[in-house]
């Protein structure tokens, strides 16, 4: 685990261990757990007399807790899912998220990580380079600005998203290929609307729930970026079901473009049947195996059915471009 000491009056930062963490009577600490520390709720009581509640203790345990909100007269808990670092394949809108755990006390805030798969070392490395933050520096202010610098990481999913919709537009649209991965198109829509429903949704309820609910200190200017905050998630909300929506309307659209290309072949089809009917008719009668029939000893016989037929189709022809079929 590391520890850091936030000096509110100098606003500086700086590492610490967890044992001189513990002996900071000003200023604020926040301790990032890693899954390789076992022990650290023992760790925790001993250093900053925290009690955590025992299903709070599985919880943060949990590297499959959905986003959460609880509070006890000793601190506010937090559970945020946050993104790891997964590249998505072509036409794949899943996914991956960790929990991060945040407990929160005045002076204190301490973070767990369930799986290794999440980590804010970038971000504490920047702070550390920098050496201090503007105030005010304050338990709901660094839990603020972590949960502002993961829910960024949310707002980037929107040029990858875009790329794989272009990735099902030129599958579905291109008219050289006949569209047949129906399968993973649909999981595709499945992922897009369990992105939505079991991650943005209960991300914003749970941050909703802990901005009203904490009675921890909240200056004007941390709640500012707490609006921003659920903000974003909205905005991420309303990208993901336009995504979905524009996912559906392709698929309609497809099917409108193939109605569409099936009625070219169709009228051409008809068109050719009209013209070639009479033609057809007039060939049946004179192939018929009688000995006497009009015109079959006349010299002239060819030429007149040849222009007969030359005018019925150039008949047809004026008719449906009248009619503007053609």
């Amino acid at each position: 685990m590391d520890a850091v000491y936030f000096d509110p009056i100098h606003q500086l930062i700086q590492t610490v261990s967890l044992a001189e963490a513990s002996q900071r009577k000003d200023g604020l600490i926040w301790v990032d757990i890693y899954p390789s520390d076992e022990a650290w709720e023992a760790e925790i009581e001993v250093a900053f007399q925290l009690n955590l509640d025992e299903q709070h203790s599985r919880d943060a345990n949990n590297p499959l807790h959905p986003p959460f909100f609880d509070n006890t007269d000793d601190y506010d808990m937090l559970v945020y899912r946050a993104l790891t670092h997964t590249a998505l394949q072509a036409g794949n809108f899943q996914v991956e998220t960790a929990p991060i755990v945040f407990f929160m006390r005045e002076c204190l805030l301490i973070t767990r990580h369930s799986t290794t798969q999440t980590s804010f070392q970038l971000l504490r490395e920047r702070w550390l380079k920098q050496g201090r933050l503007k105030a005010p520096l304050s338990t709901m202010d660094i839990a603020s600005r972590l949960l502002s610098w993961l829910t960024d990481q949310y707002l980037a999913l929107r040029a990858p998203f875009g790329q794989q919709m272009h990735h099902w537009q030129h599958q579905l649209l291109d008219n050289n290929n006949v569209f047949r991965d129906w399968p993973a198109l649909v999981n595709a829509s499945t992922q897009l609307r369990n992105y939505r429903l079991n991650i943005i949704e209960p991300q914003e309820e749970a941050l909703d729930e802990w901005i009203d609910e904490s009675e921890l200190v909240v200056e004007s200017r941390v709640m500012a970026r707490l609006s921003d905050i659920l903000e974003h998630f909205s905005r991420v909300n309303r990208d993901a079901t336009a995504l979905q929506s524009d996912l559906e309307n392709l698929v309609q659209i497809y099917f409108s473009a193939t109605n569409q290309r099936t009625n070219e072949i169709i009228r051409v089809l008809t068109i050719a049947s009209v013209i070639f009917l009479p033609l057809n008719l007039l060939a049946g009668i004179y192939g018929m195996n009688f000995e006497w029939m009009p015109g079959l000893r006349n010299t002239a016989g060819f030429w007149i059915m040849l222009g007969a037929m030359s005018t019925i189709v150039i008949s047809i022809l004026v008719v449906l471009r009248l009619k503007r079929w053609l």
